[in-house]
């Protein structure tokens, strides 16, 4: 029975190695979380300018569908059953017919669309960020707007990433912009 003496050798990471695969895991994990962070932040703003391009968008087409003024203002619709225009456009917004052109909502009047408040942390001001926006917005039935505007969305925590703006111009149109402006600090 002596050449049936087998020998095991266990198949596995030494110490060595498993030190050097955490020390790997760790830098990766060290550069990989801040880098997904960021782009999570990014992306969350962009989402947010995207709603508010739309909002702008459908208060525009249905001042010409309709034939009449159209109007979009700041509304904290979440505090109230009663839709009104007041505060700023980060608390939420309203788009509603303004048929009388008098720029507020009365009884008679539709409200087209309510949206809900920017999620915590994010910001909404005009381009050079001095003020929260608050200006209504005022599509005439021919779907101008009869000023210049921006709107810009930032992170309160990350002002280092790149702002989103709406840009609305003269003539009704808006587009989007990244780093249109400088996010507060």
């Amino acid at each position: 029975m002596e050449g049936n003496c087998t020998q095991w050798r266990g198949s596995g990471f030494t110490l060595v190695e498993l030190m050097i695969v955490l020390a790997v895991v760790s830098l990766l994990l060290g550069l990989g979380v801040p880098a997904f962070q960021r782009l999570q932040e990014s992306t969350r703003i962009q989402s947010q300018v995207r709603q508010l391009m739309s909002d702008i968008i459908l208060t525009r087409s249905e001042a010409i569908q309709r034939n009449v003024q159209v109007v979009m203002c700041p509304s904290p619709s979440y505090l109230s059953a009663i839709p009104e225009c007041s505060g700023v456009y980060a608390e939420g917004w309203l788009i509603f017919e303004d048929r009388d052109r008098d720029r507020r909502l009365d009884a008679a009047e539709e409200v087209i669309r309510t949206a809900n408040r920017l999620p915590e942390g994010l910001t909404l001001t005009n381009r050079a960020a001095t003020r929260d926006a608050s200006e209504l917005i005022v599509f005439r039935p021919d779907g101008t707007s009869g000023r210049n505007r921006t709107l810009m969305i930032c992170s309160r925590a990350r002002p280092d990433i790149p702002s989103w703006s709406v840009v609305l111009n003269i003539i009704g149109r808006p587009r989007m912009a990244r780093g249109w402006g400088d996010c507060p600090v």
